[in-house]
């Protein structure tokens, strides 16, 4: 099977298509106060990292390890290792609200008050990174996008990690705010948001496991670009499938580039599993 790559998209058919079985997943949404509060949660969230070291991290990727425990907690079949496990992450605008007050401190008081933790723990690849060292896997690890149109290189990155590389298991992790967030210079939110975060647990789907299957492929019909910002995010994208589950049946959608996933549950699902929230302040539907 042969990964689908812009070179090669004019020549694919139906056998270079990436299939995968979801074998578990967990969503979540939180305010940015909340997001906060788990710096100090260090011990319920995965791999005890240590409150030291979540202090520094953005909150997407403290939301996103939120969700993993989630995640973990929902494998029909509990995995003893996720060592040999991948992880790509596809965030929006990590670290904004980091760099912005690093940035303004720089410009006030000079670079000796600025922080040399916020290239590391807010940069594209830190959550990944992150995820990755809390569940021990020495799988690629990689951050993918980074704005409003990187989903599309997430799902074709991760499912194409699994066949090439032959992992057990790829974590595809989506984060970001919703709506999307406008601070001040100091980096301060000036309207109500609510970080998001989507995990799947993705298996080669020869490994028979899993509720749910994915099957990606070129579609030349399919509209190369979609808008920015996409009308539907994967979160989004996620419940209707989630709703699908209920009686049984599956959905198609547009990924971009000239992506469709065709999404199907293997068995019907008794009743629709809510999306998980971890707070009660109001939420905005997904941007």
């Amino acid at each position: 099977m042969t990964a689908i790559t812009n070179l090669n998209r004019e020549n694919v058919s139906r056998s270079d298509a990436l299939d995968c079985a979801v074998t578990s997943y967990a969503t979540t949404r939180i305010t940015f106060d909340d997001a906060n509060l788990l710096r100090k949660q260090s011990d319920n969230l995965p791999g005890a990292l240590g409150n030291s070291i979540l202090r520094h991290c953005d909150e997407q990727t403290l939301t996103a390890l939120a969700a993993v425990k989630d995640t973990i907690g929902r494998f029909a079949t509990a995995v003893d290792s996720f060592e040999g496990w991948g992880v790509v992450v596809s965030t929006r605008y990590l670290g904004r609200s980091a760099f912005a007050q690093a940035l303004n401190k720089f410009a006030t008081d000079g670079p000796w008050n600025v922080s040399v933790q916020v290239v590391p723990n807010r940069s594209l690849h830190s959550p990944a990174s992150m995820i990755g060292l809390a569940l021990g896997c020495h799988g690629p690890c990689v951050g993918v996008g980074g704005g409003l149109d990187g989903e599309t290189d997430a799902w074709l990155t991760a499912t194409s990690l699994l066949d090439q590389q032959s992992l057990p298991g790829i974590w595809l992790i989506f984060t970001g705010w919703e709506p999307d967030k406008r601070i001040d210079v100091e980096g301060t939110p000036l309207t109500d948001t609510s970080c998001t975060a989507l995990v799947l647990a993705l298996q080669p789907a020869s490994a028979g496991k899993g509720a749910a299957r994915l099957h990606i492929e070129y579609d030349r019909s399919v509209p190369a670009e979609l808008d920015i910002p996409a009308p539907e995010t994967a979160m989004s994208l996620f419940e209707d499938f989630v709703a699908a589950g209920s009686n049984g049946s599956g959905m198609t959608a547009m990924l971009g580039g000239g992506l469709k996933v065709e999404m199907n549950w293997s068995i019907p699902m008794p009743t629709i599993i809510p999306i998980q929230r971890h707070s009660d302040s109001a939420r905005t539907k997904a941007a």
